[in-house]
């Protein structure tokens, strides 16, 4: 790496007048080898070789930067492509998770009534029950919850209604089917 190391050869002139400002303790790089008049080197010079090249085993701040920052990237991009790309779960390399535990146990549900003509139709609860949309209707959160809206919604269609509800609630696993629409929800 001969090329990494530049080698200043500067000579200092005891008792010379001081050099102008750009040049560091009145030092200043020779481009060929001082000379005195009669052809030899002046004994009175103080030739000193600097090697700007850092000691073998020391890194810069900057590469210690870029390493770091490396390092931190690949992390961050192993983890989700450990699971998504090789199916490999490990505590170490966590997969991306946008949210976590936002909509747990949070129930989905669709309602459909049926027709005296035998047809299903989806059913709006919230005109049913005459709610706001943005009022207690609007999140199911609990098996509870769900049969309270079953309840509800089959008082409000009256007797003999055949009210078909399909529901799913939010785990960790996945979804979990709550009820199907196989049967009659007002019969229970």
């Amino acid at each position: 790496m001969i090329s990494r190391i530049a080698i200043e050869v500067t000579v200092r002139r005891t008792g010379a007048a001081p050099t102008p400002d750009f040049f560091w303790d009145d030092r200043r790089t020779v481009v060929g080898p001082a000379y005195s008049r009669d052809g030899g080197a002046r004994v009175a010079d103080v030739v000193s070789i600097r090697v700007s090249a850092l000691p073998a085993g020391r890194v810069s701040a900057g590469r210690l930067r870029l390493v770091a920052f490396m390092a931190i990237a690949v992390f961050m991009i192993a983890g989700p492509a450990a699971e998504q790309v090789f199916g490999v779960r490990t505590a170490l390399l966590r997969s991306w998770t946008m949210f976590s535990a936002i909509g747990l146990n949070l129930i989905d549900a669709s309602f459909e009534i049926r027709r005296p003509g035998g047809a299903l139709f989806p059913l709006d609860r919230f005109k049913m029950l005459g709610a706001s949309r943005n009022g207690r209707l609007k999140r199911i959160e609990s098996r509870d919850e769900l049969a309270s809206v079953i309840k509800r919604l089959c008082t409000a269609a009256g007797q003999g209604a055949d009210i078909r509800v399909r529901a799913r609630q939010a785990t960790r696993s996945g979804w979990q089917t709550v009820h199907t629409d196989a049967e009659n929800a007002c019969a229970d």
